[in-house]
């Protein structure tokens, strides 16, 4: 990489075609007119301004504003606010996401923090609150409580801190970009799996672990997305509901879900629409359950390994370690750049099964 002062002193132009002294030329002023307007350090008549402008304008030039920005030393810093991966596992991917990122970024002048809560609204809060007194020029986060995150971004907006929401969309908040999964079409591609292999008069239960005070609305947004398939040359399967709360001891989760199961003998599909689909394989594979189909989705060591063993069928994959590192070069694109990054950001969905999930790059090694 060029010295930064390297980048002072004279126009840097998007393209090497163009050259201050064409636009000086075309204009007819001087070098250091063209020189003045463009970084606006010093004055320049109203003429010569409107001739430069023309010329700008019939050369087709733009400036390269991450080179202006490093010119200047500027530098912008990002917070990005996610879930302890420590607590849950899942985070592990958008953290090395992030932190490749990082890395990349290593040579700019821009500085990025991480910020960790506890899946818990009051965690959640804290953070938020200890990001907004650092005053960072970008957000980036996961709004995984509903309210709170609707909060955090109010504040963010009152003081023109521009923000991005991944993994988890809430439209509400009004982000200036989302990136990751669409849900609802996850949901229905799930949908369509059991359709591929359900017989008639088999049935259909969606089940996942979820902690109390957690709002993953994408988990929701999935569940709508799988009832609102439209089952081609057959009617809808009966589609049973039952949800185990991660609080409660597996022996409990195990007595709870044994007990339904031999109630509704006709299940056949389980579908998690969560990350954790093991804790269902964990179960069926100690009481030697084999004749169950499970769709689950992420690549956490635990799901990998009971999809190698064929206890869990299908993976869904949202490119979650992307999602990490493409909301941060988003944020600073935006920042450096000066990008129009606005709107839904939507990353492929991935059908993963034992002979392809070697190969997925996603997976965290």
């Amino acid at each position: 990489m060029q010295n930064v002062s390297n980048y002072a002193g004279v126009l840097i132009l998007l393209s090497m075609k163009i050259r201050i002294v064409d636009i000086a030329k075309k204009a007819e002023v001087s070098v250091g007119t063209v020189d003045r307007y463009i970084h606006k350090r010093g004055k320049v008549s109203k003429k010569a301004a409107e001739k430069i402008q023309l010329a700008i304008k019939e050369l087709g030039y733009e400036p390269d504003i991450m080179a202006r920005n490093l010119a200047l030393k500027k530098e912008h810093r990002i917070a990005c606010v996610l879930p302890n991966p420590e607590e849950i596992k899942y985070w592990e991917r958008p953290y090395t996401g992030i932190d490749k990122a990082i890395s990349e970024l290593s040579s700019f002048k821009v500085l990025i923090d991480k910020f960790y809560f506890t899946p818990r609204t009051d965690s959640f809060k804290e953070v938020c609150q200890q990001v907004l007194s650092k005053q960072y020029d970008g957000v980036v986060y996961v709004p995984m409580f509903f309210e709170e995150s609707k909060s955090f971004a109010q504040q963010l907006n009152a003081t023109e801190t521009p923000f991005i929401h991944f993994n988890i969309h809430h439209s509400q908040a009004e982000p200036l970009a989302f990136i990751g999964q669409h849900a609802h079409s996850a949901g229905q591609l799930a949908a369509s799996l059991c359709q591929m292999t359900l017989k008639t008069d088999q049935e259909i239960l969606i089940t996942y672990v979820l902690k109390e005070q957690q709002e993953f609305s994408h988990h929701e947004e999935r569940i709508d997305g799988f009832m609102d398939f439209r089952w081609h040359n057959t009617s809808k399967p009966k589609i049973h509901h039952l949800t185990l709360k991660i609080e409660e001891t597996e022996k409990k989760h195990e007595t709870i879900l044994l007990d339904f199961l031999a109630n509704n003998p006709k299940v056949q599909i389980i579908f998690v629409p969560n990350s954790r689909a093991y804790r269902i394989a964990s179960i069926l594979k100690k009481n030697q359950i084999l004749d169950k189909m499970i769709i689950g989705f992420d690549t956490l060591e635990e799901n990998v390994q009971f999809l190698n063993e064929g206890m869990i069928d299908v993976l869904i994959g949202q490119q979650s370690k992307a999602q990490g590192y493409n909301a941060v070069m988003l944020m600073f694109n935006y920042l450096f750049k000066k990008e129009d990054i606005t709107g839904t950001h939507y990353l492929p969905i991935d059908i993963l099964n034992q002979q392809n999930i070697e190969f997925y790059e996603g997976l965290l090694k």
